[in-house]
């Protein structure tokens, strides 16, 4: 876990956001925070089909994509949040994942929108949230 004290520092940069792109920085948008770090790495990690990945950790990622057809039951729900769980336990530990809300909409059939909240491990003075819409245009375009 990299040192939440380079937070203070506005000439350090913490790491990639992603999606990747042109930025006024550099060739890609950098993160200047630990926790905007964090925000990209779930982000990344919950979109990212294991096997797309090439290199080393050709198993990183989630298997959300494998649930986007299911039929929207309570249990698709429950499966969502074991999904999202077990790929933040295993992937990005300093993650603690605080809440998970699975909405789905009764007349767009297609759509399933995922609140997480989580707090970076060490830190649950501030919790962060991100929302994901889960509809197969998601991962074609990957945000």
């Amino acid at each position: 876990m990299p040192n939440l004290e380079d937070d203070l520092n506005p000439d350090t940069w913490i790491g990639l956001s992603f999606p990747l792109g042109r930025s006024d920085s550099g060739f890609f948008p950098q993160t200047q925070t630990f926790r905007e770090q964090a925000n990209s790495n779930l982000k990344n990690l919950l979109l990212t089909i294991p096997g797309e990945r090439v290199g080393i950790n050709i198993d990183f990622g989630s298997h959300l994509h494998h649930l986007l057809f299911e039929p929207m039951t309570e249990d698709l729900s429950n499966k969502i949040e074991e999904t999202i769980s077990e790929a933040v336990s295993r992937w990005t530990p300093y993650i603690d994942l605080k809440e998970i809300n699975v909405k789905m909409d009764n007349r767009d059939y297609h759509a399933v929108s995922v609140e997480i909240k989580y707090s970076i491990t060490g830190d649950d003075t501030q919790i962060d949230s991100i929302v994901l819409d889960l509809e197969d245009e998601s991962f074609a375009s990957g945000y």
